[in-house]
Formats: C-alpha cells, structure tokens, sequence
C-alpha cells in the first residue's frame, strides 16, 4: 500500500523553543524510505513566530499547493 505514495511531494514545517534538527532528521528519514520528494528545504522557526515566520510559512505552503496543481 505504500507503494502508492512513492514519489509524492512534501513540504516541512517545524517550530522549535531552541531546536528543530532531531525533528527535521526524523521526518527525513521517513520521508527518504517513503521514496518522497522533498518539495524544497525545511522551514525551521525557532521561538516567537513574528511577521518573517508566518510568510516564510505562506510560501512554504504556496510551493506545496503550486506542485500539487501542476501534478
């Protein structure tokens, strides 16, 4: 059954109080044995999330939303 997903787009987001690398390094992980296609890199957000973090946010999901309309 998850033959099915292999080649699928994906985007990550990860907010962190001081760190994001272990959650990042594990989504990866699983994402390469899924055979998934890394959309572009992790958006990482540590602390407060102002004004900067929600748009990288907006782009992070217009790129997602963009690869999907284009197939």
């Amino acid at each position: 059954m998850l033959e099915a997903t292999v080649g699928r787009p994906y985007a990550l987001y990860v907010h962190g109080g001081s760190d994001t690398i272990g959650a990042i390094r594990g989504v990866e992980t699983i994402a390469t044995g899924l055979k998934w296609k890394r959309l572009r890199e992790p958006l990482s957000i540590l602390g407060e999330v102002d004004a900067a973090a929600r748009e990288a946010c907006w782009e992070l999901g217009a790129t997602a939303a963009a690869s999907m309309m284009t197939g």
